[in-house]
């Protein structure tokens, strides 16, 4: 309907309004009503408030109906009066059925009743309004889209990763949980599982005991759905299964593992805690030796080889080594004795622990190795704190002498003797060490690299003085001190 008729249809109605007035206000007594009534309100008859799960219909339609606010019986027809429901155009919503948008126009029935299609919640959660206006007035109805019990998410519950000899079963079947937007636990949730791998190639792969590679099961109270159990192949390797739910952006994943039925064991061959200095080339190569299970050496098998990063888990930051080429990772076929060695590998310039793996796709654990790379020669003495101090005569000086040795990279000397050394003559001062007097004294460095030498105490002379600090075969230091008056 035009402005113009909305204008015209309102300036109708009251002038009605003021002729039922008058024609009440002649009567002497008693309740009466006009014998022109026409409709003048819009008053709800159901709808709201109510709620709905993102994405699904409102249960109750929209509903309003045409009303006298006078309460008198409208007079006029009913039928055919034009009503728009309309719900916010951003952020909570929904559309209408009718429409395919968040706005729909109803006409009237014979009883002045306007109801709206059905009206489904949008994907955003939160209240809003929807307003239902006519010719005659406006109403509001209170909605929610609640993210309640609408699957959200899924997670896994049974291990993210197992392993089963090829032909058997897997320990346990796969479980997820379904939680909606506020972590709750879902009930009720189709839940898909699909097992990788199979194919038209021998590959490894598994079904379920009820056959196929797909299941689809219902989550329970908990918000758990279980797969039926899963039964590996008889090909050895490794797959992934999952696990989705609709709502969810992301399924659950599974790494699952057939085992050879004889599972082989991967052995380190030699020492397995083996040192180098910092840049250099460890000694020998890693070596392994890969048996069946009945002891006997497996052939042609690739076993992995792989450097622990610096700065990983159980290593010393920075920590490393590289094989030939600087590759961190390599691989290696294992010899008619069952044996396989990697390529030559060497010490990064950091002195420090960590770890290197051998692994093979059937053996369940790798064989480890502890390697160390040991810092280099001592080349350098840097004196501490103490560097520049003083104190008066005949007194302690307040901080001991200590110096850090480090080698050509800057790694922690540990076992350096270090020699402090104060003046023979003149201005000087001892190192006290139990009842003896030192002009000279040894400290080892300790495993950070650093020496600290005993109490020093100032002579009975006023002046300046160094005190040296020396190591072998690296450069000295000197601490500047003061013997005050």
């Amino acid at each position: 309907m035009s402005g113009r008729g909305v204008r015209r249809t309102a300036a109708l109605l009251g002038v009605a309004s003021m002729c039922a007035g008058a024609v009440s206000g002649a009567r002497a007594s008693g309740p009466s009503c006009p014998t022109f009534n026409p409709p003048s309100e819009l008053v709800l008859m159901s709808g709201t408030p109510q709620s709905a799960q993102l994405g699904t219909p409102f249960q109750s339609n929209l509903q309003v109906r045409l009303d006298a606010a006078n309460g008198c019986p409208i007079t006029t027809p009913l039928a055919g009066v034009a009503v728009t429901f309309s719900a916010p155009g951003a952020g909570p919503s929904g559309t209408f059925s009718a429409s395919g948008s968040n706005a729909v126009l109803v006409g009237t029935d014979a009883s002045g009743v306007a109801t709206a299609p059905t009206f489904t919640a949008n994907s955003l959660a939160g209240g809003y309004l929807v307003t239902a206006s006519s010719v005659v007035g406006s109403v509001t109805f209170s909605l929610v889209n609640t993210r309640t019990g609408v699957p959200a998410s899924i997670e896994l519950v049974s291990p993210a990763s197992e392993t089963a000899v090829a032909g058997a079963r897997f320990g346990s079947p796969l479980l997820v949980r379904v939680l909606d937007g506020d972590g709750v636990p879902v009930s009720g949730a189709q839940v898909s599982f699909q097992l990788g791998g199979g194919g038209a190639a021998p590959s490894a792969g598994a079904t379920f005991v009820t056959g196929g590679a797909q299941a689809i099961a219902a989550t329970g109270a908990d918000g758990v759905a279980r797969s039926p159990a899963v039964v590996a192949n008889d090909v050895a390797g490794s797959f992934t299964a999952t696990a989705a739910v609709d709502g969810a952006a992301q399924p659950a994943i599974f790494s699952l593992t057939n085992l050879r039925a004889k599972p082989p064991r991967i052995v380190a061959v030699g020492a397995a805690r083996r040192t180098a200095v910092v840049g250099r080339r460890y000694n020998r190569p890693l070596e392994v030796v890969v048996r069946g299970a009945d002891g006997k050496p497996v052939a042609n098998a690739d076993v992995t080889f792989a450097l622990g990063a610096p700065g990983a888990a159980g290593g010393s930051a920075g920590a490393g080594a590289s094989f030939a080429g600087g590759a961190g990772q390599a691989i290696a076929t294992t010899n008619a004795a069952g044996i396989a060695r990697s390529p030559s590998l060497s010490a990064n310039t950091t002195a420090g622990t960590f770890t290197a793996t051998a692994t093979e796709a059937g053996a369940t654990e790798p064989a480890t190795f502890t390697l160390r790379n040991r810092a280099a020669t001592a080349a350098a003495v840097t004196a501490g704190a103490a560097a520049s101090e003083s104190t008066r005569v005949g007194t302690r000086f307040p901080v001991r002498l200590a110096v850090t040795v480090t080698d050509a990279y800057g790694n922690a000397v540990a076992g350096a003797v270090v020699r402090f050394t104060a003046p023979a003559t003149g201005p000087g001062g001892v190192f006290v060490r139990g009842r003896r007097h030192l002009r000279a004294v040894s400290v080892k460095t300790n495993a950070s690299g650093v020496a600290v030498a005993p109490a020093f105490v100032a002579n009975r002379r006023a002046g300046g003085y160094a005190v040296t600090a020396r190591t072998a075969h690296a450069t000295s230091a000197a601490f500047a001190l003061v013997n005050l008056p």
